[in-house]
């Protein structure tokens, strides 16, 4: 009875440590599942998201068209080459010009010169003609042949060349390049 009472003893600590290993390497197999199944949930959730940003992207094509069009005159102001950089016809964009309001309306210069900056001129100035208002705009260079891009901007206004002391108004003239003196017919405030 003892003999038997050890073996039943014997086979009943195998089982027990038999059953406590099978507990422990289920557990490891859970904690291996539950890992692996974050792992995929977070991978799909990504996987989602650059599926989303590439849904709103370009197509292949237009990607395509994109990355060979060739730049246009007006992409060329984003260039740091000056050579890069078209340069209106005549003066250049940093070129030194004053807008001279020849009208009753208030603020017109102010106007223009905003205009003018938009189209990429850098150094612009507003101030008033001291004479007579005009009906015509006149286009004031001092060097004969610069009045190109100005003369696409006003296209009905008069050319004259002339120093610039001789051009009559409200603000110093020193290194002046061109007038653009506004007259009413290129009104913008009240047209």
């Amino acid at each position: 009875m003892a003999k038997q009472k050890k073996q039943q003893t014997a086979v009943g600590l195998f089982f027990s440590f038999f059953l406590k290993a099978v507990v422990i390497i289920l557990g490891l197999v859970i904690l291996a599942m539950s890992a692996y199944l974050i792992k995929a949930v977070i991978l799909d959730r990504t996987n989602e998201t650059e599926k989303k940003a590439d849904d709103s992207a370009f197509e292949d094509n237009q990607e395509d068209e994109l990355l060979n069009a060739k730049p246009t005159d007006t992409d060329a102001l984003l260039y740091e080459d000056a050579e890069a950089a078209k340069q209106p016809e005549g003066l250049p964009y940093d070129a030194s010009i004053v807008v001279l309001n020849a009208t009753a309306t208030s603020g017109l210069a102010g106007a223009w010169k905003d205009k003018l900056t938009e189209l990429g001129y850098t150094n612009v100035q507003a101030g008033n003609y001291t004479k007579d208002p005009l009906e015509s705009s006149k286009i004031v260079v001092v060097e004969e042949g610069t009045a190109g891009g100005l003369a696409e901007i006003l296209p009905n206004a008069k050319l004259e060349v002339l120093p610039a002391n001789e051009v009559a108004c409200d603000i110093p003239t020193d290194g002046v390049q061109a007038f653009l003196i506004i007259g009413a017919s290129d009104d913008i405030i009240t047209q």
